[in-house]
C-alpha cells in the first residue's frame, strides 16, 4: 500500500453503484486457512450498526428538512424510462416502475461487469481514476446542492466565495481520505456522508419506482454474490487468487466489510418511510438493523461473502406496508375516538 499521497490509492471492495456484499476482511483478502470461529459477533454487529444507524438517521433528517424542496432525483430520474404521475392507474404505475427498475439494474450490471473486467486485466489505475472522479463529483454536486438547500431553507447568510471555498475543500479532503491512508474516523465519516448524499437523492424517485428498485437490487445482490458466475463472486475469487484487495468503496470495521451500496439502499428504504409517519419510520429502522444482524450471524456460520441487502430489505418492506397499511390507520382511528391502549 502507498506511503504517501503520491502513491496509488489504498482501500478496498466495491463501487458505490455496484451491487453490495458483506464479507470478513480475511476472506476478502484471500488469506489462507479457516477464519477463526470464535469471532466476537456482538462486536461485529455493534461496529456496523452504529455507522448504518448514523447514515439512516441523517437521511431521515435531510428528508424532514428538505422534503418541501422542489428537487428531482437528478441523474437518476434522467435514467428512468417512466415518469410516474399521481393520476396514473395502478397497472400503469406497476408496469412503468418495473421498466425503471430494469434500467437501474442494467446500470448496476454494466458497472459491475466493467469493474470486473478492468480488475481482471489489471487496469487498477483506471479503476481508481474512475472512483476518485465519481466521489469528487458526488461530494461537490450533491453536497453543494444539499448545502444550498439548507442555506436557502434557513435563510442563512453565505456568500458565493465562502461557500465555494468550503465546498472545494470538502470535496478535495473527501477524495484524499477515502482513497489514501488517513485516520479511520475521518475516512469512515466521509464514507457515511457519501452514502447519505446518494440515499437522499434516491428518495426523490417516485414511490412505486423506489420499491421496485429495492426489490430488483436485492435480487441482483443474490445473483451477483452467490451464483457460480456472479460478477462479485468472480471479483472476490480473483482477489483471492492474487492475494490483494479489490479497488472500490467499503466500510470496514472489526474484521467485516460492508459495501457502501448497502448503506445507500438501507437508507433509501428508511427515507421513503420518513415520508410516511413516525411509527413506520421506527419499525422500518428496527427491521433493517435486525436484518443486518441476521446477515452477520449467517456470515459467521458460512464464513464467505454474503449479500447484505435481501434480509434487511425484505424485513423493512414488510414492516413498511404492514405499518402504513394497517397499524397507522388503526392508531389514527383510535386517537380520533380518544381510545388509548
Amino acid at each position: 500500500e502507498p506511503e504517501s499521497l503520491a502513491g496509488a490509492p489504498s482501500e478496498t471492495s466495491q463501487s458505490v453503484f455496484e451491487a453490495p456484499a458483506i464479507t470478513h476482511a480475511a476472506e476478502a483478502r484471500g488469506e489462507e486457512g479457516e477464519v477463526e470461529r470464535d469471532v466476537d459477533l456482538f462486536a461485529q454487529v455493534d461496529s456496523l450498526l452504529k455507522p448504518v444507524s448514523a447514515t439512516m438517521l441523517m437521511v431521515i433528517g435531510l428528508v424532514g428538512i428538505l422534503n418541501a424542496a422542489p428537487v428531482s432525483a437528478g441523474a437518476f430520474s434522467n435514467m428512468m424510462v417512466y415518469e410516474e404521475h399521481e393520476e396514473d392507474s395502478t397497472g400503469t404505475k406497476l408496469k412503468g416502475s418495473l421498466e425503471n427498475a430494469v434500467m437501474f439494474v442494467v446500470l448496476i450490471v454494466g458497472v459491475t461487469t466493467a469493474l470486473f473486467l478492468l480488475y481482471k486485466f489489471r487496469c487498477t489505475k483506471i479503476i481508481y481514476a474512475w472512483l476518485i472522479l465519481s466521489v469528487g463529483m458526488l461530494l461537490s454536486t450533491f453536497g453543494g446542492l444539499v448545502g444550498y438547500l439548507i442555506i436557502s431553507t434557513y435563510d442563512l447568510a453565505m456568500d458565493y466565495g465562502t461557500s465555494t471555498f468550503f465546498l472545494w475543500n470538502f470535496a478535495m479532503v473527501g477524495m484524499r481520505v477515502v482513497f489514501w491512508p488517513a485516520p479511520a474516523v475521518i475516512k469512515q465519516g466521509y464514507l457515511v456522508i457519501v452514502s447519505v448524499l446518494l440515499a437522499w437523492s434516491l428518495t426523490k424517485l417516485p414511490e412505486w419506482t423506489t420499491w421496485t428498485i429495492l426489490v430488483a437490487v436485492s435480487i441482483w445482490d443474490l445473483i451477483a454474490v452467490l451464483t457460480p458466475r456472479g460478477p462479485l463472486k468472480g471479483l472476490v475469487e480473483e482477489s483471492q487468487r492474487r492475494n490483494e484487495p479489490i479497488p472500490g468503496l467499503v466500510y470496514e470495521a472489526e474484521d467485516v466489510k460492508l459495501g457502501l451500496g448497502d448503506f445507500v439502499f438501507y437508507s433509501v428504504l428508511i427515507g421513503r418511510a420518513a415520508l410516511s409517519d413516525v411509527t413506520t419510520v421506527v419499525v422500518c429502522f428496527i427491521a433493517v438493523l435486525v436484518g443486518l444482524g441476521l446477515t452477520l450471524l449467517l456470515l459467521t456460520v458460512y464464513q464467505k461473502a454474503l449479500p447484505a441487502l435481501p434480509i434487511s430489505i425484505a424485513l423493512g418492506m414488510a414492516c413498511y406496508f404492514t405499518s402504513s397499511g394497517l397499524v397507522t390507520p388503526m392508531v389514527n382511528m383510535l386517537n380520533k375516538d380518544c381510545v388509548f391502549i
